[in-house]
């Protein structure tokens, strides 16, 4: 099965069948483990996530992960936060 991936840039909500996503916030100091500030709504609910890379959430019946954070230290804040669905 071929990974599914999303995308997601700064001030975007992204749209999938599954839910919305969108980040509210990355907290990248320099030397330390970066954070991304997630949130999904999905089914009429809405959930907020705290992650690093490599943490895993839930949304409905599937498992995402925090894959990567592209370009994190853009000087023009243009960072690709992207979400990988766990097998």
């Amino acid at each position: 099965m071929k990974t599914q991936e999303i995308a997601l840039a700064p001030n975007t909500q992204t749209n999938r069948p599954i839910g919305s996503f969108s980040v509210i916030h990355v907290h990248a100091p320099r030397e330390q483990t970066a954070t991304v500030r997630l949130c999904v709504a999905s089914a009429g609910e809405e959930a907020r996530y705290s992650l690093t890379v490599g943490d895993v959430f839930s949304v409905q019946d599937q498992r995402w992960k925090l894959d990567r954070i592209v370009d994190l230290y853009s000087p023009t804040g243009d960072w690709t936060v992207v979400l990988a669905r766990v097998e």
